[in-house]
């Protein structure tokens, strides 16, 4: 895992115009009732959603769709564990940020949304231990595609 400094110095090689609302993160914790990890709060400081990678994760701020609504939604439709977070929704996939254990980051098959709460997955979920270790991943993969 590489220091967050060096995941920002990447991502503002790429995107140079987001605007962070600070109270996001705030909001986020209050609204869905979770404590965040740390490199997440790290990583909302210069990323607020949006498409990265080729994955559209939840605006953090309110614009629609977002984090918290989504969350919510979820959480009431497929009755989402209270220590996820919602972040995107792939084609027939989805993927969430766990706060309380680790993996951390699961992109799981859709089929599998309610076998979150005990992980026994139909199909090997796609993970990363932290936050920080999935956006990195997104940057390599936004990277890739810029080249080309």
């Amino acid at each position: 895992m590489k220091s967050i400094p060096s995941i920002r110095e990447r991502y503002d090689l790429l995107f140079t115009d987001d605007v962070i609302a600070p109270q996001a993160v705030a909001r986020i914790e209050q609204q869905l009732q979770l404590q965040l990890p740390d490199d997440f709060k790290e990583i909302a400081s210069f990323y607020n959603g949006g498409l990265l990678g080729g994955i559209s994760i939840f605006s953090y701020n309110d614009h629609h769709p977002n984090l918290i609504e989504e969350t919510l939604r979820l959480r009431k439709d497929i009755q989402l564990p209270h220590s996820f977070l919602f972040l995107a929704e792939p084609a027939e996939s989805m993927i969430v940020l766990d706060t309380a254990q680790t993996p951390a980051v699961i992109w799981c098959d859709s089929i599998d949304a309610h076998h979150l709460h005990n992980r026994s997955f139909q199909i090997a979920p796609d993970t990363w231990n932290t936050f920080s270790d999935f956006f990195e991943y997104l940057l390599t993969q936004e990277e890739e595609e810029q080249e080309q």
